[in-house]
């Protein structure tokens, strides 16, 4: 009896001392690579290492499982990545009857001298932009709990575009060509039938007359401008023969001409005239928006290819009753007057005066007096800023307004709306430059490198510089690794 017990006492005493044996040969972590490689593809995260399993002796009967995390940062985000197992002789043999490894994982024999490849393609996903890439490390048997030493960081990964923000290139606006200004108006002088002379006090036409009397006027007392011309063009219904509306139109506009003329005493060569025998496009617009009956057959009728005295008889004959209509409301409205004053504003030479013009009639500015306004302010105030946006309101097809406007709604953080501007900038290299600006505002810094290195090669310095402050902020590593492969 007391030999049994003995026995059973020196069994156990043995069992306890390989037992403590095994836990002090494994304490601490066991994971190592001797290579290791992570990097981001095409909407992919791509995750390679060859673990090192040669020194890990578990034992007959225990395995060691490596779990690959991905765990994001700040944010409960994780995704767990097949596991490798390193199985001593027992448990290897174990997974292998139970055939219990689940697909992609890798069951390694403990002692076979081997380095295991581990290569796994994920889905990018959004909160991997910032991430960590751990190791979990687990120690069991078939009975007894598992045992879990820890997690090993594998590599910090950081994939958030971190703004650039390049200096802009404001420029000078140029064009100095006098700006040219008009006035237009219409005006119904009332003729006698059949007749071409002028009546000035006859029925409605002191007002009429006085309408184009007083745009005349109005440029005529500005200090600031000079009439370059004065035009009328006068237009006839299409009541009556076409042959005779062309010598009522081309009579009755040049004697509109020649009182203007005479009124002010303006020399022939700032006069000009022009007529059209027949309003066709009058009726057509007032057709389109009238609520009269068959007024779809007339406008087809109008709006054809006939001779003009075959359409005005056509309507009549068809449409006695809209015609009738047509006649005593729309064929008075159809004889009237256009004229056209054009008028060039005098240069600004004072910057006072110029910033006065800009406060009250900015449209009298050239483009190159924008640019003379805005110099007087800092490039970072709101004035400056003022200046140029109005300059690109009153020209916008002007490149070098568009490209400082461009700049300012950067500024602002207006990215689509600086677009906009950018694409009718012209292609200046300053242009170019500024394309390189949008595109690194908007993080494609590929596309920003391209157009800056295009500028640069043409000499512009500002791209030069700038693009190598961009390709240095492009090579910033995105992964950190946080372990040292050993050497094979």
């Amino acid at each position: 009896m007391k030999v049994n017990i003995l026995k059973n006492s020196i069994v156990c005493a043995v069992v306890m001392m390989l037992c403590v044996g095994t836990a002090s040969a494994h304490s601490g972590r066991l994971f190592k690579v001797s290579k290791i490689n992570i990097s981001r593809g095409e909407g992919q995260l791509l995750i390679h290492f060859d673990v090192d399993a040669r020194h890990i002796k578990p034992g007959l009967d225990r395995e060691v499982v490596f779990t690959p995390v991905i765990r994001a940062i700040g944010s409960a985000d994780s995704l767990r990545l097949p596991a490798i197992t390193v199985a001593g002789k027992n448990s290897y043999y174990a997974h292998l009857r139970n055939k219990d490894i689940m697909p992609g994982e890798k069951l390694v024999r403990a002692g076979s001298d081997e380095l295991v490849a581990f290569r796994e393609t994920v889905r990018f996903q959004p909160w991997m932009q910032r991430c960590l890439v751990v190791m979990r490390e687990e120690t069991q048997t078939c009975c007894d709990p598992i045992e879990d030493a820890g997690d090993t960081p594998v590599a910090e990964l950081n994939y958030v575009i971190e703004p650039f923000h390049p200096d802009f290139r404001y420029v000078n606006i140029v064009g100095d060509s006098l700006v040219v200004m008009s006035a237009e108006g219409r005006a119904f002088v009332t003729f006698v039938v059949d007749r071409t002379e002028l009546k000035p006090d006859y029925m409605n036409n002191p007002k009429e007359i006085g309408k184009i009397i007083a745009s005349i006027d109005k440029v005529k007392n500005d200090p600031d401008a000079t009439i370059t011309s004065v035009s009328i063009k006068g237009f006839a219904s299409p009541e009556g023969t076409y042959k005779h509306n062309i010598e009522l139109a081309m009579g009755r506009t040049a004697t509109l001409k020649e009182y203007v003329r005479s009124h002010y005493n303006f020399d022939q060569s700032i006069m000009h005239t022009d007529f059209e025998p027949e309003d066709w496009q009058g009726l057509i617009e007032w057709l389109d928006t009238c609520r009269l009956e068959h007024r779809t057959e007339i406008l087809d009728i109008a709006r054809s290819d006939m001779a003009p005295d075959a359409k005005d008889l056509t309507i009549k004959r068809r449409f006695p009753e809209e015609y009738s209509v047509i006649l005593k409301t729309v064929y008075p409205w159809l004889r009237h007057s256009d004229y056209k004053v054009t008028y060039s504003i005098r240069t600004f030479a004072d910057i006072d005066e110029l910033k006065r013009v800009f406060r009250t009639t900015p449209e009298r500015l050239r483009p190159v007096d924008f640019s003379r306004i805005a110099a007087t302010y800092s490039p970072d105030s709101p004035e400056y800023e003022a200046t140029y946006m109005k300059a690109v309101e009153i020209y916008p097809y002007n490149n070098e307004a568009n490209l400082n406007a461009a700049n300012i709604l950067m500024k602002r953080g207006d990215l689509a709306e600086a677009a906009r501007y950018v694409a009718r900038s012209g292609d200046a290299v300053e242009a170019v430059y500024t394309r390189g600006v949008l595109a690194a505002r908007n993080g494609d810094f590929e596309r920003a490198q391209m157009y800056m290195a295009t500028a640069a090669e043409q000499g512009l310095d500002v791209a030069v510089n700038q693009l190598e402050l961009l390709k240095k902020h492009c090579a910033k590593p995105t992964v950190k690794y946080l372990i040292q492969p050993i050497e094979k």
